[in-house]
């Protein structure tokens, strides 16, 4: 069975590539941008995005990339926004408003993610020819034993309603369903907590 390890920098343009093709249709990271926007965009935006995630030991790849995982751990979760500020100026060229719908929401995200301690996966990705192999299913598994060793819950957000279910099958429970300000996607917000 193929490993789960943390990614080296030299994983890193793999895996925003991996993200950018993923993620070319998900309503939460395409709203922000241009409807052009393609693939090579997300892939400059991850790239920054997997830059200020790197340091935190955060990323997690499995054996030649073809899954990865943005597992942020508690001490780095509560500080979500600032983590995520210092990006803002880099990604607003990226879009054609200046970045003002991209600040909104990612403000507005920042501001429901739980002010305690837990796991909160930020992306997760599996190439499409690796999918159907239960690749997504070790990476979801990997955080979660993570957090129940500490005891503490795990929380994600999704936009895409299928991906619901996946996480219910791994103990996740819908905190709330809320759309997002100016006309923005419907989120899933999803927690799961250690067993008692």
């Amino acid at each position: 069975m193929t490993e789960i390890r943390l990614a080296t920098a030299d994983d890193l343009p793999v895996v925003a590539r991996l993200f950018g093709k993923a993620f070319a249709d998900d309503a939460m990271v395409r709203w922000p941008f241009p409807a052009d926007a393609g693939s090579e965009d997300l892939t400059t935006l991850f790239s920054i995005l997997l830059d200020v995630y790197w340091p935190l030991d955060a990323i997690w790849v499995i054996g030649d990339v073809s899954g990865a995982a943005v597992w942020v751990p508690p001490a780095h979760a509560q500080r979500f926004s600032e983590i995520e500020a210092p990006t803002r100026d880099l990604i607003r060229p990226l879009t054609e408003d200046n970045g003002a719908r991209y600040d909104v929401f990612w403000d507005w995200l920042g501001g429901l993610v739980p002010d305690e301690p837990c796991w909160f996966l930020d992306i997760l990705a599996v190439a499409s020819g690796a999918r159907g192999r239960g690749l997504a299913g070790r990476l979801i598994a990997h955080g979660l034993a993570k957090a129940r060793a500490e005891g503490v819950p795990c929380f994600l957000e999704t936009s895409v309603a299928s991906n619901v279910g996946l996480y219910e099958r791994f103990g996740f429970q819908v905190v709330k369903h809320l759309a997002a300000p100016m006309g923005g996607p419907t989120i899933w917000f999803m927690r799961a907590d250690p067993p008692r």
